[in-house]
């Protein structure tokens, strides 16, 4: 089944066996959207589009493809508005050091919108999937060597980003894990630092997640002393199907285009 048929199924009717059943549903009373109702809001804002204030940047996850944060950025223009050079997607499937990549956004970002000054890159907004966050907050404090910028962001929004560690590097051998993975352990020091130097970080950070995800898991996709904005997810494909969330993409654009978000607040998903 593919994306598009998980999604739609998904989105079925209540009495829908298969769609009752993919969905897995568990109501978030500070989130309180359903489908149908955040496919409304799609309409609504498609027939009313704005100029965002910055550009928006979507990077991609662990050795993940393009196709899949290409096809989010399409959708978010679509939802916000704006010109298409507004909006960029960047994918490193071959890669797999965090701050490697995270140097190639800050340098790719400065070639698309340029910028005079000399230690920051143009303001943008960045929407991070699943490691895509991390790469993010790494980019946003890169230690200043040889002319390096570091990647200025003003909103950050993280979808099913482990800022606590994935639950899939725990599980994997230590012999299988590359340097990324290796980052994305719960015990890592790379994410004990990073997670130490948030309290001085320049951008909003908004994490977003759903149930049920078996790579991350839920509880570890907001930073410590932190929560997530959660919602329920499928029994399977969680966690890759999370771009495809009508719900969350909702919440998201009204938030680039200035509107009041629709979740109220964020707190702690009852489980993974």
């Amino acid at each position: 089944m593919t994306t598009s048929a998980l999604n739609i199924a998904m989105n079925s009717a209540p009495g829908t066996l298969l769609g009752r059943w993919l969905a897995s549903p568990v109501e978030n009373p500070d989130f309180p959207l359903t489908h149908a109702e955040a496919l409304l809001e799609m309409e609504r804002m498609r027939a009313s589009l704005v100029v965002p204030k910055r550009p928006i940047l979507v990077l991609a996850g662990y050795h993940a493809w393009r196709l899949m944060v290409a096809s989010t950025a399409r959708t978010m223009r679509g939802l916000v508005g704006g010109p298409a050079d507004h909006y960029h997607s960047m994918a490193y499937p071959l890669s797999s050091s965090i701050e490697g990549i995270a140097r190639s956004v800050v340098r790719e970002v400065g070639r698309i919108w340029p910028h005079d000054e000399p230690h920051r890159t143009a303001e943008i907004d960045v929407i991070g999937v699943s490691m895509g966050g991390l790469v993010a907050r790494v980019a946003a404090q890169l230690p200043l060597v040889d002319g390096q910028k570091r990647l200025r962001i003003v909103r950050l929004f993280t979808l099913a980003t482990p800022h606590q560690g994935a639950l899939l590097a725990e599980r994997t051998p230590a012999f299988l894990r590359d340097s990324a993975a290796r980052d994305m352990h719960p015990e890592s020091r790379f994410l004990e630092r990073l997670n130490a130097s948030l309290p001085t970080a320049k951008y909003e950070l908004t994490c977003y997640t759903r149930l049920n995800d078996k790579w991350v898991g839920a509880k570890n996709t907001a930073p410590p002393s932190r929560e997530p904005i959660w919602v329920s997810g499928l029994r399977f494909m969680s966690h890759t199907t999370v771009t495809a969330d009508a719900r969350l993409l909702v919440d998201m654009a009204r938030r680039l285009r200035g509107e009041e978000p629709l979740a109220r607040r964020a707190s702690a998903p009852p489980t993974h």
